[in-house]
């Protein structure tokens, strides 16, 4: 999977038109709110086409959570080996995520692609399953990362007197939370944008707390979220240097505080960079 620093979320009407130098990171196709009888899903799948090859963003799919033949009939109308990712919208239980890989599991087979190929990304709605973080990020290994809608979430907590989807201090809060158990597992934490426009200062919040990227229906915003997710050069040196110590001298390295969770770390954040770099 490659590392997202800017995700543009749009509809099956939509259209794919953006310059390549300033193009998203990876296209997501917003099916969350699509009923069966009107999802148009040659539309969706000429559209998946459209995002082969070259320098292209990867293609997402968005759904809200369902039950497991409901998901797979849902998926089932738009699949093509081309999708990248499936992201699952309002996830609260551990279980809601291994339904959706065993339905994904399913496809890949019956369709000739590797199992694993197509990875899931929870996405957290409410306050609820920030409690149940850990379970739902180990649920199943095609799980890359976590969504996370710190609008939604802030409404949920109902502070009284007091608008916090807007605040900006809150939401620090909850996104260090989750931040922190989602570095753990060293995935990347993918905040949405609701606002249709997005500001420089929320943008600079979430960069500066743990958020590695966003998805927004902003495209206006995505050479600014490309720019300002993009891992710092003293950051990448340092992970570049702890990797090389472990290859040169494993033991020595540990003598000196190295331990493997923090190799894994270095690694990622190696990993990450050169994503970044090569796309």
């Amino acid at each position: 999977m490659t590392h997202i620093r800017s995700a543009l979320l749009i509809s099956e009407q939509e259209s794919l038109d953006f310059d390549e130098a300033m193009a998203p990171d990876v296209i997501v196709f917003d099916l969350s709110s699509s009923a069966l009888a009107t999802l148009n899903s040659l539309t969706v799948k000429h559209k998946i086409s459209q995002l082969t090859g070259g320098l292209s963003p990867l293609c997402h799919l968005r759904f809200a959570v369902s039950t497991s033949s409901n998901f797979r009939s849902q998926l089932n109308v738009v699949f093509s080996s081309n999708i990248s990712s499936v992201w699952i919208a309002g996830i609260s239980e551990a279980q809601q995520v291994r339904d959706a890989d065993v339905e994904v599991r399913r496809l890949e087979m019956e369709h000739g692609i590797k199992p694993g190929t197509i990875s899931l990304i929870p996405e957290l709605n409410a306050v609820y399953p920030i409690s149940k973080l850990d379970g739902i990020l180990t649920a199943a290994d095609r799980v890359v990362g976590v969504a996370l809608d710190l609008d939604s979430i802030c409404a949920d907590l109902a502070v009284a007197n007091s608008n916090s989807s807007d605040d900006l201090f809150l939401q620090r809060h909850i996104l260090t939370d989750v931040a922190i158990k989602v570095a753990a597992h060293n995935f990347p934490v993918i905040v949405m944008n609701s606002d249709v426009r997005l500001s420089s200062d929320k943008m600079k919040m979430i960069a500066s707390t743990g958020g590695t990227g966003m998805l927004t229906r902003d495209a206006t915003s995505i050479s600014s979220l490309n720019h300002e997710f993009k891992l710092s050069r003293a950051v990448v040196e340092r992970a570049q240097t702890i990797s090389q110590q472990w290859s040169n001298n494993a033991l020595a390295a540990q003598e000196n505080g190295v331990m493997i969770q923090t190799l894994k770390r270095a690694r990622y954040l190696v990993d990450s960079a050169n994503k970044i770099d090569a796309g």
